[in-house]
């Protein structure tokens, strides 16, 4: 299994759909290859849910998932991982590992078939890590080119003052 972070999510409307854009957080194999992403398309409405989830939006009523975190605390279970396990073009399927402690402090986990939509926007609510099976990954994944920012801010900051002195005709 491969740890993943949302790279971006790239919201839709009407029947353009929404798409969760993962990226892999390091190479299992300790190369220097670029990092591999994975483009899951979900609907508009997911794909806000998920989005609401990262920025920590509040609701005057819970949503679906916030109702869901709430049960599962109320039974004492937590989301362990969210793991993305097969894909069958254009279909992803995922499942929430859950874990709950008995009154003996046996662990019981279970798995539970989900949306890799519903089970990203629960991950995000309970900061619970997102895996991607190597298989999905090396079949439905590309490369990400996307390079970290490795300036200082003193250098960013010395930009930004150079592009101010800019004017339109010095291009």
């Amino acid at each position: 299994m491969i740890r993943v972070d949302i790279e971006t999510i790239i919201m839709a409307s009407g029947p353009v759909p929404s798409v969760i854009v993962l990226r892999e957080r390091s190479r299992a194999d300790g190369s220097e290859a670029p990092l591999r992403t994975l483009s899951i398309q979900t609907g508009s409405f997911e794909a806000a849910a998920i989005s609401r989830g990262i920025d920590g939006s509040t609701n005057a009523r819970p949503i679906t998932h916030d109702l869901f975190v709430d049960a599962l605390q109320a039974l004492g279970a937590h989301i362990e991982r969210i793991e993305i396990s097969r894909v069958d073009a254009p279909v992803f399927y995922s499942k929430i590992v859950l874990v709950r402690r008995d009154e003996d402090d046996a662990v019981h986990e279970v798995a539970l078939d989900a949306r890799p939509s519903d089970a990203i926007a629960l991950a995000v609510r309970c900061n619970a890590p997102i895996y991607v099976e190597d298989d999905v990954m090396n079949r439905a994944g590309t490369v990400s080119y996307r390079t970290e920012q490795t300036g200082s801010d003193e250098e960013v900051e010395r930009f930004d003052r150079f592009v101010q002195t800019l004017s339109p005709d010095d291009f």
